[in-house]
Parts: structure tokens; C-alpha cells; sequence
């Protein structure tokens, strides 16, 4: 993998997507992000997400928990990949099971990792270099 663009500090660099219901998990994602210079827009559950989606807001990535309230990740990732093809999906869950990678990757995920997530791994993913 490229090391992909240099990191831009201040969080206006591109947008990301963050889709977690877990706000401990959201809030170190999103700082993390914001330091690599991204800026971070937060859906606290699939159905938000699918209408941020649908808004028409341009996301360069999208990190997406798998077990969301209403909407899973899977649909997430669907309507990700429908809407913005070129965005960057990374699919995260804290379930260790390896079965759930190959549907990910058909509905549209780039990356599946597993949640405790090594952050500088999750950029890598997203395609920011950590500094």
C-alpha cells in the first residue's frame, strides 16, 4: 500500500465518516482522525448514517462499527459503497470472527479490523500517514 498523502493538521483536511455507537470508541477515533488532519462527521447508529449518506455529504473514507442500534454495518457499508464508490470503507467490530470479513469485502469494505483497533493500523487503512 501507498503511504498516501501527507497528514494535514487542524481537521479540514478530507472528510471521514465515523460510524460507532460506542462514544468512548468514537471519541479516541475522532481525535486521532482530527490530529491526522481529517475532518470527522459522526453517525451514532446505522440509520443516521445511511441518511448522511444519502444527504449527498462527500466522505473521501468511512469507518463503520459492524453491531449498530437499527441499521447494521453490513446495509452501512452498502449504502456507502451505492453512494460514494470511492470512498475508502473500513469496517470495524469488536467481534473476533474471521467469517465476517468475506461479506464485508463483497457488500464494498476495503479493511476489516478488529476492535481493540492499533490506531496508526487505522489510519494506514483510511490512507493517512501517522506522523
Amino acid at each position: 500500500m501507498a503511504e498516501g498523502p501527507p497528514a494535514v493538521r487542524g481537521g479540514v483536511g478530507p472528510s471521514v465518516l465515523l460510524v460507532d455507537d460506542d462514544d468512548d470508541v468514537a471519541r479516541v477515533f475522532t481525535r486521532v482522525l482530527e490530529r491526522a488532519g481529517m475532518s470527522v462527521q459522526r453517525a451514532r447508529n446505522g440509520s443516521e448514517a445511511v441518511a448522511m449518506i444519502r444527504g449527498g455529504t462527500p466522505f473521501q473514507a468511512a469507518v463503520v462499527d459492524l453491531v449498530l442500534p437499527g441499521i447494521g454495518g453490513l446495509e452501512v457499508v452498502k449504502a456507502i459503497r451505492a453512494g460514494h464508490p470511492a470512498c475508502r470503507i473500513v469496517a470495524v467490530t469488536g467481534l473476533s470472527e474471521p467469517a465476517l470479513e468475506a461479506p464485508l469485502r463483497t457488500a464494498g469494505a476495503d479493511v476489516f479490523l478488529v476492535k481493540p483497533v492499533d490506531l496508526d493500523v487505522l489510519l494506514k487503512a483510511i490512507g493517512v500517514r501517522a506522523d
